[in-house]
């Protein structure tokens, strides 16, 4: 008695269907996720130019004419407070500049500095822990120009150019 069973039984009729079926199942599961949980977009409120870290607002011009490649501060603590200082001269150092740092490992915890202008740059009351990398941003009151940059942990400054 040779009876042949349908190819329906076979397990392996079943795994040559099933696992690619199965696959392109878990692939648009996935897709879906991805497209329904990706959040909000940001939008900036003005239009912005994007040089490395400068980004450059439209709606004005770099100060005093200077290129943008010109925009390089050094941000660094110093015996309770923190100094921005720019590596070139031509720098307007009028106003007041925001310094927003946000922690790598908590983006809950953000740390935000005003500093006033003074003999080398820039310079505010503030403290910065060195034990945790923190993403800098920096902005001026007068000037059109945004920095953004990375501050590594147990490093002595941070460079932020674009």
């Amino acid at each position: 008695m040779n009876k042949t069973r349908s190819a329906w039984r076979e397990p392996m009729v079943w795994m040559l269907i099933g696992m690619p079926l199965a696959s392109v199942a878990i692939g648009f599961a996935l897709l879906f996720a991805a497209v329904d949980h990706a959040g909000p977009a940001i939008d900036s409120p003005d239009q912005v130019t994007r040089l490395g870290q400068l980004q450059l607002s439209a709606k004005a011009a770099p100060p005093n004419g200077q290129r943008a490649s010109n925009l390089e501060l050094i941000l660094r603590p110093s015996e309770g407070m923190i100094e921005a200082v720019p590596t070139d001269a031509r720098i307007a150092r009028g106003g007041v500049l925001t310094v927003t740092l946000t922690a790598q490992d908590a983006p809950a915890r953000v740390l935000t500095f005003y500093l006033k202008p003074s003999e080398l740059g820039w310079r505010g009351a503030g403290v910065v822990g060195s034990d945790r990398s923190w993403r800098i941003e920096v902005a001026s009151d007068r000037a059109p120009w945004r920095l953004r940059g990375h501050w590594p942990a147990r490093a002595r400054f941070a460079r932020l150019a674009p």
